[in-house]
């Protein structure tokens, strides 16, 4: 039997909360727009259970129920195990899922996509800003450079600095509770259609500890992504590898508070998977 390789490069963050634009930069030198915009950042980190490819769209979760694979004739091509499995990606390093087990999935046409991953995001970044900024750490200075510090915890914690020279950056978790995009109540899931006019649509769900649709910020314990290919893919008798595409251009969010547009803090989003198989010469 051959083996079966699935090969990560990079990874490709589509926000899907709120409005945010594209961060302006010139000349290395970075201007906040509307409040918030989306970034690339030096580095970005998941944690993945499992990936699934289905024939047809799945049957979502709901308050009281899990999501239906069954119905989607979505099969297992990735398993992370209990604990999943981290990667950590920069710019477009090729990276693998190691520890995680491949299985080659019968031959077909997989129309849908099926991901559940941990809802922490692993975001490390350093900015250049043309004016002076404050982080949301306690006491930081004021400077047009600011850095992730290291940590975990929500948007609004203290995961930022700034200073008047270039600060290391620290690597933070950023947990993901809420997809309301900054309006009133919470939101368990969001969605976006024709990603960069490819035709893939994706939607994230909030889970809670059961993998029920969670139904309040404290019940959210992992991520559901949903994804509808622009492109199907197709596995063949040849087909001996999958190269998933992603990338980070747009894996951070930089966002001015809401009190004081002088204190900027960095946040994340989820992601599409662009799935190409590579065959046998």
């Amino acid at each position: 039997m051959k083996k079966f390789l699935i090969i990560f490069i990079s990874i490709f963050m589509i926000p899907l909360i709120g409005n945010t634009e594209t961060c302006s930069v010139s000349s290395g030198v970075t201007t906040i727009s509307g409040g918030s915009c989306g970034s690339q950042p030096d580095s970005y980190g998941i944690n993945m259970y499992k990936m699934y490819l289905c024939t047809s769209a799945p049957t979502q979760p709901t308050t009281s129920s899990t999501a239906d694979l069954d119905a989607g004739g979505c099969v297992l091509v990735l398993n992370g195990g209990t604990d999943g499995v981290r990667v950590d990606v920069t710019g477009s390093t090729k990276v693998e899922f190691t520890g995680a087990t491949f299985t080659k999935p019968a031959q077909g046409v997989y129309t849908h996509g099926y991901m559940h991953i941990d809802n922490v995001f692993y975001i490390k970044q350093q900015r250049i800003f043309n004016e002076a900024k404050e982080g949301l750490k306690s006491g930081t200075d004021n400077g047009i450079h600011c850095s992730t510090l290291s940590g975990t915890g929500s948007d609004s914690d203290q995961n930022s600095t700034c200073g008047s020279s270039a600060i290391t950056p620290g690597t933070w978790g950023s947990v993901l509770t809420d997809l309301d995009g900054g309006t009133a109540g919470f939101q368990a899931s969001a969605e976006a259609t024709n990603l960069n006019n490819t035709g893939s649509d994706i939607k994230g769900i909030l889970l809670d500890s059961n993998a029920y649709t969670a139904e309040t910020a404290g019940e959210v314990d992992t991520l559901a992504g949903f994804q509808t290919f622009g492109t199907p893919v197709t596995v063949g008798l040849n087909t001996k590898s999958f190269d998933i595409a992603f990338g980070i251009t747009e894996g951070s969010t930089i966002f001015e508070d809401d009190s004081d547009p002088n204190v900027v803090g960095f946040s994340s989003g989820p992601f599409q998977a662009v799935i190409i198989p590579i065959n046998h010469e």
